[in-house]
C-alpha cells in the first residue's frame, strides 16, 4: 500500500521537538582531513559510526590522449579528484582502488569511481567505471571490503533486474543489504531503485513517479527522490523494507520540490525543498515518522541539510544568495535551532567551514572549508564532552 502525505507543517507537534531535544554542543575538537599533497584539496563527505571519513582527495593528474580535445576546450587540469578514505585519527588518506583507471569521456573533470555509503563495519559502496568497447565507459556497483581492498563488482549480482545500461550502489547498511539505482535501457531511459539483500537484487516501487533516485538506507528503511512528471516537480519516497511505501511531496503546505540528502539510523529524513512560488532558495527540512519540520533560514539565505543522526541533529549549509561559497557556513540544526558551526569550533588561521556533509550518532560532523586563497580542506568536528 502507498501513502501519499500531502502536508507536513500541520502535523507538527511538541513529540516532534521531544524527538530534537539533544542538548546543544558546547564546542568541537577540530581535526582537518590531510590532502595527499599540499598544493592539492580535500573534502570530507560521509562519516560513519567509528568516526572513519570518506570523501575526495585530489591528485596530480596528465590529460590523457584520450581526453585532449576536452582538456583543449575546457583547458589543462593538473588535479584529478579521487575517492579517499581517512581513519578515524586522521592522516593521510588512502585512494581507493577502482575497476578501471580510465574515466568518462563526457568531461575531463572526473573521477574513475566513487564511493557513496559506508556502513559501521566500514563496508562501503559505490560506483566505478568499467571499459565498454575501445573507448567508453560503462558505470558500474561496486563494493569495498576495506579502504586497502580492491572493488568487488556487483553487476552479476544483478541479472534478476530490468535492462539497465548503467548502475550504481548508493548506501549499505549494518546488515550488508545495499540500495542502488540503475538507468533503465528502456526508450524513456528512466532510473529505478533496486535493494541487493542477500544475494538477491529486487526493484523498490517507484510510487507513481516516472524516476527515482535511490539516496540512503539504514536497518528498516531507504529513500530515493521521485521525479513525477517530465522536468517537474519532484517528491521524496519512503521504503519500508519489507513493508509500505510513502511519499513525501510537500514540506509546508505549498507546491514544493522535496528532495532527500540523509537517512539516521532511527528513521529521520532530512534534505532540501524548493518552493517555485515563493521565489526563494532551498530550505532544509528534517522528517521524521510523518511529521516534518522546516529548519530556520534567513531572508536572503538558502539552506540544504545534508546529513542527520538518530537524535534528530542535523547538519548542512546556511548560505547567501547573492554570495559564491565563500557566502556559505557549516551549521548545526539542533532542537530547530540553528548554530554556525564556525562559533561552536575554531577553523584553521584563514579558513572558514562552509559545508556540513554528514553527521554520526556520536555527533561527529565531517565537511569542507576554504580560505581565501581558495584552498580546500575537509575536516571531523568532535564534540568536547
Amino acid at each position: 500500500m502507498t501513502t501519499r502525505i500531502t502536508s507536513f507543517a500541520a502535523l507538527l507537534s511538541g513529540s516532534l521537538l521531544a524527538l530534537l531535544s539533544m542538548p546543544a554542543q558546547a564546542g568541537y575538537a577540530v581535526l582537518a582531513l590531510a590532502p595527499l599533497h599540499e598544493a592539492h584539496d580535500s573534502f570530507g563527505e560521509r562519516i560513519n559510526a567509528q568516526g572513519a571519513s570518506l570523501g575526495e582527495a585530489y591528485v596530480r593528474q596528465n590529460c590523457p590522449v584520450s581526453q585532449w580535445m576536452n582538456c583543449l576546450m575546457d583547458g589543462y587540469v593538473p588535479r584529478q579528484p579521487r575517492a579517499a578514505w581517512w581513519s578515524a585519527a586522521g592522516g593521510q588518506p588512502i585512494l581507493l582502488q577502482c575497476l578501471s583507471n580510465r574515466i568518462s569521456m563526457s568531461t575531463s573533470w572526473d573521477m574513475p569511481c566513487e564511493v557513496e555509503g559506508m556502513n559501521a563495519r566500514g563496508v562501503m559502496v559505490g560506483r566505478s567505471y568499467a571499459p565498454k568497447g575501445a573507448f567508453e565507459v560503462q558505470t558500474r556497483p561496486v563494493l569495498w571490503l576495506s579502504p586497502d581492498d580492491s572493488p568487488v563488482d556487483l553487476s552479476a549480482q544483478l541479472q534478476g533486474l530490468p535492462a539497465y545500461t548503467a548502475a550504481r550502489a548508493v548506501g549499505i547498511n549494518d546488515q550488508g543489504w545495499v540500495l542502488g539505482r540503475a538507468q533503465s535501457a528502456s526508450a524513456q531511459a528512466s532510473d529505478y531503485a533496486f535493494l541487493l539483500r542477500d544475494g538477491l537484487a529486487s526493484v523498490l516501487p517507484a510510487a507513481g513517479a516516472l524516476s527515482v533516485k535511490a539516496k540512503a538506507i539504514n536497518a528498516t528503511m531507504a529513500v530515493g527522490d521521485g521525479q513525477y512528471d517530465r522536468g517537474g516537480q519532484s517528491g521524496v519516497i519512503l521504503w519500508t523494507l519489507g513493508g509500505a511505501t510513502h511519499t513525501l511531496r510537500t514540506v509546508d503546505g505549498a507546491e514544493n520540490y522535496v528532495y532527500a540528502q540523509a537517512l539516521s539510523t532511527a528513521g529521520h529524513v532530512a534534505g532540501f525543498y524548493w518552493a517555485p512560488a515563493s521565489k526563494q532558495g532551498n530550505r532544509a527540512y528534517v522528517w521524521f515518522q510523518g511529521r516534518a519540520q522546516a529548519l530556520p533560514t534567513d531572508t536572503g539565505y538558502s539552506s540544504v541539510a545534508y546529513g542527520v543522526n538518530a537524535a534528530g541533529q542535523v547538519a548542512g549549509s546556511h548560505c547567501r544568495t547573492d554570495q559564491d561559497i565563500h557566502g556559505c557556513r557549516a551549521v548545526v540544526w539542533t532542537n530547530g535551532v540553528r548554530q554556525d558551526l564556525n562559533t561552536l569550533a575554531m577553523p584553521p588561521a584563514g579558513f572558514t567551514f562552509v559545508q556540513a556533509k554528514a553527521i554520526n550518532d556520536q555527533g561527529q560532523i565531517t565537511g569542507w572549508m576554504v580560505n581565501g586563497s581558495k584552498v580546500y580542506r575537509g575536516f571531523v568536528l568532535k564534540p568536547d564532552r
